[in-house]
């Protein structure tokens, strides 16, 4: 009958094999990779999702400041500047119509029937009646698209700020509404007190052609022709 092996048999029992520990290796190497990757593709997504934020909060400050813009120049210009350059151009004319309109009552009776029968010679009242009303609507009519133009303008602006405003809403884009409008309505502020300074102190100043020159312009071309 055989004994049990001793531990000091080393040569009867041998140590089993130690496992193969490159699969494992392997495997962590791999997760570690694929970990890798994922944090990356995470990066650029999240990269490409604040140049998409940044985008969007651009495009809103643009449309908005624009928006301001184009609302305080078709105002300042139709209801202001309009009015004012028409009443310079009505100012030129009374220069010549107004006076002539004055002296007309002191007029002899041989002065107005000279004058009178140049103008039925020279002159068709109503064709010319017909005609300046006939402008008058078309000025009107030009002038009004121009003003539609400009309200369309605004009106494009306004449509892009509430789309982008959309957008923010439903992507939950963090926006500081109260500091972004208080900033831009106090640059329009700053700006309409300049334009509305500068109107005044420059361009409602600026002399244009006088009297004088119209007057020399008239007499020269009259001597042109006798």
């Amino acid at each position: 009958m055989k004994r049990p092996p001793a531990y000091s048999d080393s040569f009867i029992i041998r140590t089993p094999p130690s496992p193969n520990l490159e699969p494992l290796w392997a495997d962590f190497k791999s997760s570690l990779q694929e970990a890798r990757e994922q944090e990356a593709k995470e990066a650029k997504e999240k990269e490409k999702v604040f140049i998409c934020h940044r985008i969007v909060i651009f495009i809103i400050k643009g449309s908005l400041h624009i928006l301001f813009i184009s609302s305080f120049e078709t105002l300042f210009y139709f209801l202001y500047i309009s009015q004012s350059e028409n009443q310079g151009i009505m100012s030129t004319i009374n220069t010549y119509y107004t006076p002539l309109i004055n002296s007309c009552k002191g007029w002899k009776n041989t002065t107005k029937d000279i004058i009178g029968e140049l103008l039925n010679l020279e002159v068709n009242k109503t064709q010319t009646d017909i005609t300046g009303s006939h402008a008058f609507q078309q000025r009107s009519q030009f002038n009004n698209g121009l003003l539609h133009l400009s309200i369309g303008y605004s009106a494009g602006c306004l449509i892009i700020l509430i789309l982008m405003c959309t957008i923010v809403y439903f992507k939950n884009i963090k926006i500081e509404w109260k500091k972004l409008l208080l900033e831009h309505l106090m640059f329009i502020f700053v700006l309409a007190a300049y334009e509305y300074f500068f109107y005044i102190t420059i361009i409602y100043k600026y002399t244009t052609i006088s009297t004088e020159e119209i007057n020399k312009y008239i007499v020269d071309g009259l001597y042109g022709c006798v």
